[in-house]
């Protein structure tokens, strides 16, 4: 029997966007074309839809579709719930009353098993799920964000921002800008957090001026205000890896050298991360510990428990080398 992951190698595509087809899933971002060949790939290879599976659904809250960073959390875990025979829906939600009536309906008719939810989640989608009775985990909620009555695993976004700064501080840089979203976001709140807590712990003076926010997160923008600004700094740490990306392109483009005249390491592991080039340096969480999201939704699936929560903190991250980094230049004394 043909499977979606024999189509998708077929097609030479990823096997996350035969499976949104293919499961007709809601908000689907595959474009039409995509759809057709997928469509006639499935009918010309003999492949029937005879799973029996459940559903699990990752609901993506407030975020644009095609955002590369929960688009790599979703193909994790697409795959880890298909090793656990669950099929995945994807729902891209915001907070627009009739959006919020299409997750309602979907909580309502019991249909899926289980929901996993990321984005930026507000008071009033946290009530939607506290007040139901199908399994949920909140995924990625922010440490500052922690509330009883609440499944969920929180990234320790704290703790990545300041070893990433003080990654860049080993390599011998002082002068580290930070460049971040609105501070609206409590995942920012939390990366300038830890970029302070490094400063103060390597007792390097901090230059205040060096933090620079953007609330389209656009690196690109943000490089180039501090160069009008004229700030003097031969690293950054950059929250994510679309402004880490913005922000290399705008170096490129007026001729400074990364990282041989600025060292940049950014937060994540996106499609961003390989097309960059060089490619890019980040600190991120591994796959296997985002993978957890799904072992736990099962766990609280099977239990069926409705008084207990459950919760998981994930401290852990690794490096991607990249080449955005390198030891600070020393001057050379004449």
């Amino acid at each position: 029997m043909v499977t979606k992951k024999e189509i998708a190698e077929h097609l030479g595509i990823s096997r996350t966007a035969v499976s949104l087809v293919l499961n007709n899933t809601p908000s689907s971002t595959i474009s039409s074309e995509t759809r057709n060949k997928i469509l006639q790939a499935a009918k010309d290879l003999g492949y029937r839809d005879v799973e029996v599976s459940p559903k699990l659904c990752f609901v993506l809250y407030d975020r644009d579709a095609n955002d590369p960073r929960y688009m790599v959390h979703l193909q994790t875990i697409e795959a880890a719930a298909s090793r656990f025979n669950y099929g995945l829906i994807f729902m891209n939600i915001t907070h627009a009353p009739e959006s919020l009536s299409k997750l309602q309906r979907s909580l309502d008719n019991q249909e899926i098993e289980g929901f996993i939810i990321s984005g930026d989640v507000d008071e009033k989608l946290l009530n939607m799920f506290r007040h139901s009775n199908t399994p949920y985990i909140f995924y990625g909620l922010p440490l500052c964000n922690q509330e009883k009555g609440l499944n969920f695993i929180a990234f320790d976004d704290r703790k990545l921002a300041l070893d990433a700064t003080q990654y860049l501080m080993s390599l011998g840089h002082t002068r580290i800008a930070l460049f971040m979203g609105s501070l609206d976001y409590d995942i920012h709140q939390l990366a300038l957090e830890g970029y302070i807590q490094a400063h103060e712990t390597n007792g390097i003076p901090l230059d205040k001026s060096l933090i620079q926010i953007s609330n389209d997160e656009n690196g690109y923008e943000l490089c180039k205000r501090a160069e009008k600004l004229r700030l003097d700094y031969t690293a950054a740490f950059c929250a994510n890896t679309v402004i880490q990306f913005g922000v290399l392109q705008y170096l490129q483009s007026t001729g400074v050298s990364v990282p041989n005249d600025v060292s940049l390491i950014g937060s994540g592991l996106t499609e961003l991360v390989k097309v960059s080039v060089p490619q890019l340096t980040t600190l991120y969480v591994p796959a296997t510990e985002n993978e957890k999201a799904v072992s736990l939704l099962l766990e609280i699936i099977n239990s069926r428990n409705p008084e207990g929560t459950s919760s998981l903190l994930i401290t852990k991250s690794e490096l991607n080398e990249g080449g955005t980094t390198s030891p600070r230049k020393q001057e050379v004394l004449r």
